[in-house]
């Protein structure tokens, strides 16, 4: 913890390994965020009204998401992304970017969490209309995420070279 009370760049006094096992963690996020923007593609793809079959359904092929459904995704979601986010962000937050723009990184994507884990729920029993927030809603995670993951990563390399 004394690491986040010093000037920026906690990262620089971490050891060569230390290092190195957080270059993997954001590695691997990195990869898992690729993966996660795959999946929203081939469920949801990349218009209002077929994310919004996908949760609803549709006449032709896809079938209504139950209520147990719904809960699975948000109890997977509610594990892990929080998850993601402390340690991303507190990786980030050892870096060496401003104080407005750690605040607006992190508190963004906290928000566009909550967007994604209640979107379904809003989209399949109160209005299909919210349907129109899924692209941008993951867009945001995707930008907040891969930002703060690049920007540990770029500072984690610097601390590397100035170790």
């Amino acid at each position: 913890m004394k690491d986040f009370q010093s000037p920026p760049n906690g990262l620089r006094r971490l050891g060569p390994g230390a290092r190195a096992l957080y270059g993997l963690y954001l590695a691997f996020t990195a990869l898992g965020l690729c993966s996660a923007a795959l999946l929203h593609y081939d469920g949801l793809g990349l218009d209002a009204e077929t994310a919004t079959s996908w949760f609803r359904g549709n006449d032709a092929d896809a079938y209504p998401k139950s209520f147990r459904q719904l809960a699975e995704l948000t109890h997977f979601h509610l594990f892990t992304e929080p998850v993601a986010l402390l340690v991303v962000s507190h990786l980030y937050a050892l870096g060496t970017d401003s104080g407005g723009r750690r605040a607006l990184a992190i508190g963004g994507t906290a928000a566009a969490i909550v967007l994604q884990i209640g979107l379904p729920w809003v989209v399949t029993y109160v209005t299909a209309a919210a349907g129109v927030l899924f692209l941008p809603v993951h867009a945001a995670l995707f930008v907040g995420f891969g930002y703060m993951i690049l920007r540990g990563a770029v500072d984690l390399w610097a601390a590397g070279r100035e170790a």
